[in-house]
């Protein structure tokens, strides 16, 4: 008798527990939003090819270049919006076109943001390209550069225009020796 009561209790207890599951299973809301494995992998990709273009555009000068196709007298980057910024990739062709071919054909949105630290230390940041705010599910890859007092401004294809950085008004304040600054270029993507 005692052995049929104990039986008896648990088989109680398992369809409490599974009743429970079934509940809450049916409670869950899945919409398009919720973060699945899927969605994960995506952003990491996003997250490898803003990284690969930062290195790669690192690595053979354009980012350093895009950073020093400035116009002076504006105090702006060259050729960018009233605002000082491009909405679309930027003229400079390498580090523009990396950008185009990486993200413009997979309906993904990307941002390039430059930091760089003021006389008074103050960390400020200066958008370069700006396609509109990002969304939650948004991912961001940065790259150091290294800009020197000797490098010229540049033209949209690379080439030296025959002014210094440190002849100008550039981007930061002129840190004293022979590095005029050194600046953080942040890509920002997300789907669309």
């Amino acid at each position: 008798m005692r052995a049929q009561a104990h039986t008896l209790e648990g088989v109680a207890a398992a369809i409490v527990v599974v009743a429970a599951v079934a509940f809450t299973l049916q409670g869950t809301a899945v919409t398009p939003l919720t973060a699945s494995t899927a969605s994960q992998h995506i952003e990491t990709q996003h997250e490898r090819a803003a990284a690969s273009v930062l290195e790669t555009s690192r690595g053979d000068g354009t980012l350093s270049g895009t950073l020093r196709h400035w116009n002076a007298s504006g105090g702006e980057f060259a050729n960018a919006s009233e605002e000082g910024y491009y909405v679309g990739a930027p003229p400079n062709t390498r580090f523009g076109d990396a950008l185009r071919e990486t993200f413009g054909d997979r309906a993904v949105a990307y941002n390039v943001n430059v930091y760089y630290v003021t006389d008074d230390g103050e960390r400020r940041q200066r958008r370069v390209v700006y396609t509109g705010e990002p969304s939650a599910d948004s991912v961001a890859a940065t790259r150091t550069v290294t800009v020197y007092d000797h490098q010229q401004v540049v033209a949209a294809d690379g080439d030296p225009v025959g002014t210094t950085v440190e002849n100008g008004t550039y981007l930061g304040p002129d840190s004293p020796g022979t590095v005029y600054g050194v600046y953080v270029v942040e890509v920002v993507a997300w789907r669309t």
